[in-house]
């Protein structure tokens, strides 16, 4: 029989706190998006050197990693919660560093890295957030 206990990690996020595992799934998914959208958007010539294709794969890996983490081990989130806002903040500035559309434009793969980063910044922020709300309503316990 199922009962209504709700179990709690050091860190506050507990195993039953739904709005956090719902943001690290969304978070995977978009890091699932990132690693497997070169071969979505054709973004092989994205880019000299080291170009989206290569980015969003890297990217993508490192956030969906992230993601798996939070969501199979919540009670050591935090080690992850600080490569999320630098992910996203590197995938918007990526498109101008890297020189996406330098030689044969790339708006797909501009367009994706662009709104993958808001996406992920705004996961990130919620996290915190729900994180930060779930931390007072225990103290306050």
């Amino acid at each position: 029989m199922r009962t209504g206990t709700v179990v709690r990690t050091s860190g506050g996020a507990g195993v039953g706190n739904l709005p956090l595992a719902v943001v690290h799934a969304l978070t995977f998914l978009a890091g699932l998006w990132l690693a497997l959208s070169p071969s979505q958007l054709d973004q092989e010539f994205s880019g000299g050197g080291f170009n989206g294709y290569w980015n969003d794969v890297l990217v993508g890996t490192i956030v969906l990693l992230c993601g798996a983490a939070q969501l199979v081990a919540p009670a050591a989130a935090h080690v992850w919660r600080p490569v999320l806002p630098l992910a996203g903040a590197w995938l918007i500035v990526a498109p101008i560093a890297l020189g996406y559309n330098a030689g044969t434009p790339a708006p797909a793969t501009t367009t994706s890295d662009i709104a993958a980063g808001a996406v992920i910044l705004t996961l990130w922020a919620i996290g915190v957030a729900v994180l930060g709300r779930s931390l007072r309503d225990r103290s306050e316990r």
